[in-house]
């Protein structure tokens, strides 16, 4: 089993920074903290993990729906306002597929596409949540962003929570994630899992999808992050005769660190770095 000391990356393909950019910092509240040539990086105030936001040109295709990122707000009423803003803004920010208003498992959310072909959500957990024992559903936040942080919108993202994967079945995904990538279990809904790393909130929700027909690519992935670059060589080693390994990488040197990456027996694809 890996024992990686965090999930600290997500990973996320668009076809124009200058498109996808602007809907993270002006609709979800994330902020710019690194872009070069085609590469960015946006982090929200309230959390560590930080999103790498990679640019594949007008060819990228659109992501399935079940692959996404998502925000949280801290008042239900606030995704009928966020509702209105990104319909009242869906050209100005090139916008599609904006869901009405939804609710399932004391949680409501809109969703919508970005011009990069990729869904978000924006959601609200209810309190009732929290007390019958969704550890997920707590606030992602130590210190909740005032509305004159974010002016103007009528609703506030408190903090990026989750990313999502497909799965083709719930239990042995689960029990990949857990006993060969040294994640947790945290829950889940009636279909879905979800899988976090014991020293931070924010989770991905792996749900079963029947006939998966989309796959993504290796620049749409996860990064586990290790003590040392030992022990991403220790990792490479253990993963290289694991059968739920589908594709594995070789160990690649740079930025003061190593890393590679695999995909797992879903396809969806990892990096184990330092």
């Amino acid at each position: 089993m890996l024992r990686p000391v965090g999930l600290t990356h997500g990973h996320y393909e668009c076809r124009s920074l200058d498109e996808t950019l602007p809907v993270f910092t002006e609709l979800l509240a994330m902020r710019v903290v690194e872009r070069r040539n085609s590469k960015a990086v946006v982090q929200h105030p309230n959390t560590a993990w930080r999103l790498v936001v990679h640019e594949a040109g007008a060819e990228s295709p659109d992501k399935p729906h079940n692959n996404h990122y998502g925000v949280r707000v801290g008042r239900a009423e606030e995704i009928d306002a966020a509702h209105r803003y990104l319909v009242a803004n869906k050209e100005r920010f090139g916008l599609r597929r904006i869901s009405p208003p939804r609710s399932q498992h004391f949680a409501r959310s809109v969703y919508f596409v970005e011009p990069g072909g990729n869904t978000l959500e924006i959601e609200h957990y209810d309190a009732q949540a929290i007390a019958e024992g969704r550890s997920i559903a707590r606030p992602h936040w130590a210190r909740e962003l005032a509305e004159q942080e974010f002016p103007g919108r009528g609703y506030v993202p408190q903090a990026l929570t989750h990313g999502t994967l497909e799965c083709d079945d719930k239990e042995t995904s689960a029990a990949f994630y857990r006993d060969v990538l040294g994640l947790e279990i945290a829950g889940g809904g009636r279909l879905s899992v979800y899988i976090k790393h014991a020293a931070s909130p924010w989770y991905i929700v792996v749900l079963p999808i029947p006939r998966r027909k989309k796959f993504l690519g290796p620049a749409n992935r996860f990064t586990l992050t290790m003590s040392s670059a030992d022990a991403v060589a220790e990792a490479h080693r253990e993963l290289r005769g694991e059968k739920g390994v589908t594709e594995l990488g070789a160990i690649e040197d740079g930025d003061g660190g190593a890393s590679f990456l695999f995909a797992d027996l879903n396809r969806n694809w990892w990096e184990v770095a330092h």
